[in-house]
């Protein structure tokens, strides 16, 4: 008998959730699981999700790069896109991705979509917070606030991690191709999150349910930081697109594949006796889990509880 696990993409407006999630859903096909998983999306989020990339990658192809509109329809909502996991050829479980409207988080308590995502957020085994990372780096204190808000992110998760089940908040940091060229400008980027994103950090400490992990991401890769600019008085961020390079997606299977290990293994842990009886204890299933975490990159930063990401033989 399967189960069904969410995972709630949360971010401000225009930070790139949906462009990560059109990325992400490409590099789906390229796991490669030596563990026999079978990864797939349902039809309707396969459709959605390609036309998105497609979208995606008509923009960038442009001489001249421009703002990204959105790449799917729905403005205050809440859009799904269902995913399923097989384990030798047997439905282990489908997994519901939970795409916000960046504008979403700033509405009042009692509006019906807010009150929606509220309960999803509560749901949610894995939180995915996109953070514009040009502003991370460049913005002033005060357009940082604006765009990343780790302040109200912070109030969202307490409620959502008073729950007793585990959860993985994964900080996705993307529009830093800049900073990825380099060691250097890697190791500045993991030393601004830390300083700002303090008050969310301490928050995952503090839970002995929670485990955070930091992966910047190039989700263009032929798109990067230029410089700040006013514009009416108002901070503004130039981006430049780089002749030389393509449209190439990096790191962008990773916030995936760190999702899909945990999942499974809380999967595995929650499943019942009865299951267990009717089903038969199949220890490969374990073997297989431990062999696909080690596709994960373990590099990336952590925070809280380590052990509820680590599997052993």
């Amino acid at each position: 008998m399967s189960a069904e696990f969410t995972v709630m993409m949360i971010g401000p407006e225009a930070v790139g959730k949906t462009t990560l999630l059109a990325t992400m859903y490409k590099e789906l096909a390229k796991i490669e699981s030596y563990a026999r998983f079978t990864f797939y999306a349902d039809n309707d989020t396969g459709v959605n999700l390609d036309n998105a990339y497609q979208k995606l990658s008509r923009i960038i192809d442009q001489p001249v790069f421009t703002s990204i509109k959105p790449l799917l329809e729905g403005t205050r909502g809440i859009i799904y896109h269902r995913f399923g996991i097989n384990f030798k050829d047997t439905k282990e479980l489908d997994l519901l991705f939970c795409d916000i409207a960046g504008g979403l988080i700033n509405v009042s308590a009692s509006d019906q979509d807010f009150r929606v995502f509220q309960q999803q957020l509560s749901r949610a085994s894995v939180i995915i917070n996109v953070i514009d990372g040009a502003v991370l780096m460049a913005g002033s204190d005060l357009l940082f606030d604006k765009i990343n808000k780790p302040s109200r992110i912070k109030d969202l998760l307490i409620p959502a991690l008073n729950h007793k089940q585990n959860h993985l908040i994964l900080f996705v940091i993307t529009k830093c191709e800049t900073w990825l060229n380099n060691n250097d400008g890697r190791a500045r980027l993991m030393k601004k999150f830390d300083e700002r994103f303090k008050e969310v950090i301490n928050l995952i400490q503090d839970r002995p349910n929670a485990v955070g992990v930091v992966i910047p991401v190039k989700t263009l890769g032929c798109v990067e930081f230029s410089r700040m600019e006013k514009d009416g008085g108002e901070e503004k961020v130039i981006f430049l697109r780089r002749a030389n390079k393509k449209f190439e997606p990096e790191f962008t299977d990773q916030p995936l594949r760190y999702a899909l290990a945990f999942v499974l293994s809380e999967r595995d842990k929650n499943r019942g006796w009865w299951e267990k009886l009717f089903r038969g204890w199949d220890p490969s299933f374990k073997e297989s889990l431990f062999q696909f975490i080690q596709e994960r990159d373990a590099t990336f930063k952590t925070y809280g509880n380590f052990q509820l990401i680590r599997i052993a033989r």
